[in-house]
């Protein structure tokens, strides 16, 4: 039997695997209340993180924000929704902003940009719009939620989690809404492939030129092994 040679097969293997494009995907706004209902499993990722502020701090890996953390080192009344204490500010601590927190990942500590990133909106007003940015500073897109309540005293049923995963690396992330915004569980992930993807046009082309030209290499092999025996 006539066998194309491995090399050229890891020729194409390796062309076809780099032509495909980054891929990026946002997430959300989707119901949050507690870490069971986010859309990242730690265990697809070479390292995962979670920064719920509970000791008081934000204190993760390559993780830096604006904003302070309620019930720690700011005060900010009855604006209090921390996730899976039930909004309860005796015993919860999220972190508040004035309109805007960026929240950013730094490579250098963290080895590698983060692939998945996300976090949970807990309270505030419409409408609500968070972007994310890919390794180069560029805009992944807008997502935009009008799911706030009204109610500033706790409860969790308005919390929404707003993410994004891209393959090449997420830089930042942006959440807003024109008054006091609170937000808890900021979580991110490195080294996951991103599942579900599908080839663009121009790559299922190539894949097929690939295979045919295979295919043709291993008919003129089949002639010339007839043609000698």
């Amino acid at each position: 039997m006539n066998r194309l040679p491995l090399a050229a097969i890891a020729a194409f293997a390796t062309g076809f695997a780099s032509c495909g494009p980054a891929v990026a995907q946002e997430i959300g706004p989707t119901p949050y209340l507690s870490q069971a209902d986010s859309p990242f499993n730690p265990a697809d990722f070479s390292a995962f993180y979670l920064e719920d502020f509970e000791d008081g701090l934000l204190n993760s890996p390559g993780l830096s924000a604006n904003g302070c953390v309620t019930n720690a080192t700011c005060f900010v009344g009855s604006l209090i929704d921390s996730v899976g204490n039930g909004g309860d500010q005796t015993v919860g601590h999220s972190l508040w902003a004035d309109g805007t927190i960026t929240v950013t990942f730094d490579a250098g500590v963290l080895g590698s940009l983060p692939t998945a990133a996300g976090l949970v909106w807990t309270d505030g007003v419409n409408p609500i719009t968070f972007e994310a940015f890919d390794q180069n500073g560029v805009s992944l897109g807008i997502l935009v939620g009008n799911h706030a309540d009204g109610d500033f005293s706790g409860g969790t049923a308005e919390d929404r989690f707003y993410g994004a995963t891209n393959s090449t690396g997420i830089s930042r992330l942006v959440i807003s809404d024109p008054s006091g915004i609170e937000i808890d569980h900021i979580q991110y992930g490195l080294g996951a492939a991103i599942i579900g993807s599908v080839p663009e046009p121009s790559t299922w082309m190539m894949m097929m030129l690939g295979f045919g030209a295979i295919g043709v290499t291993l008919r003129r092999k089949s002639r010339v092994a007839s043609f000698v025996s």
